[in-house]
């Protein structure tokens, strides 16, 4: 059997197939275009607390259950490992709630064929939009500014930057050149860590500047998809991310951000529940060492937890 170009993993968690906004645009684009399936090798990763019982999808595809939340840098690991024992050279990554358009997949493998030998080139990157917002790809400056690449931008983009991993086209070679995604983020800032081990290696995205996604991104939306659980979980991968990768001036910065998000959420949102734990977050690090702060965050990572959330702080 030849080899696939692409593997196209979905990671799914706490939803049927069938209810993904992901699953089911790529039948319809599968539908629509039936030979990209020549050249596309789906994947399904199921990070749910259950497996599901049967599948029956419109189009082929391999099922995996992971057994326990195990996160994207998991699954995405994974997905690198099966691609390089399927010969594919790139990896589409894809959650469930991103909308793929009909001239996604015929695109995406048009830059597979191009980009192919430009090894310097690790990504491909659509526009991502998300609650009528350009999210995706964004530069990141000092002092944690994340200028966004202005939209009319297409080619290769040699200064630091990340992009969403929903819809991004990863040269396999280059991510196994890293080391995978790390086992540290692994949920929340994977994007921004992954991208940044490229970028240290000379591995520069590439915006597909003609093509545009729609995308659900959770943290946009605080009064209706984020939850105080997801949240606390965020805070303290972005806590960690800054104290390992950030200056002191920087982390000062930080610190009196995390004082005016907290400001900003109580003004803007419904649910004061986030403001709460921002200002909460900021109060500890105030007054916690950087050592101490970094240590609580292992523990966590060691837990693998997403606690339940009550006024902002955990029970049980």
């Amino acid at each position: 059997m030849n080899s696939k170009e692409i593997v196209v993993v979905v990671v799914l968690y706490k939803r049927k197939p069938e209810e993904s906004q992901t699953i089911n645009s790529l039948a319809a684009a599968f539908g629509s275009h039936p030979e990209l399936l020549d050249s596309m090798h789906v994947l399904l990763w199921d990070n749910s607390p259950s497996a599901i019982d049967r599948l029956n999808l419109p189009f082929p595809c391999d099922y995996r259950y992971a057994g326990r939340n195990v996160g994207t840098s998991g699954a995405y690991n994974y997905a690198m490992e099966f691609a390089e024992a399927e010969g594919a050279s790139w990896l589409l990554l894809l959650d469930q709630d991103t909308t793929v358009s009909g001239e996604f997949l015929p695109r995406m493998l048009e830059h597979s064929h191009l980009l192919r030998e430009r090894m310097e080139i690790g990504s491909v990157v659509p526009f991502i939009f998300s609650h009528g917002s350009l999210v995706s790809p964004r530069l990141l400056g000092r002092f944690h500014q994340m200028p966004q690449i202005a939209p009319t931008f297409n080619g290769i983009c040699r200064q630091k930057a990340f992009a969403v991993n929903s819809a991004t086209l990863m040269r396999v070679a280059a991510l196994r050149e890293i080391g995978g995604y790390s086992v540290d983020f692994w949920l929340d800032l994977s994007d921004i860590y992954v991208f940044q081990a490229m970028y240290r290696k000379g591995r520069y995205l590439y915006v597909a500047g003609n093509l545009m996604l729609q995308h659900s991104v959770t943290n946009m939306n605080f009064d209706g998809d984020m939850a105080p659980e997801r949240y606390r979980n965020f805070l303290a991968a972005e806590g960690a991310y800054v104290d390992l990768y950030s200056s002191a001036p920087e982390r000062a910065v930080y610190l009196l951000r995390l004082l005016a998000r907290a400001t900003r959420q109580r003004r803007r949102h419904q649910k004061k529940v986030f403001s709460r734990m921002t200002w909460e977050y900021f109060r500890r690090r105030l007054f916690d060492t950087r050592a101490k702060r970094i240590q609580s965050w292992r523990k966590q990572l060691v837990l693998r937890d997403i606690p339940a959330m009550k006024d902002g702080r955990p029970v049980g």
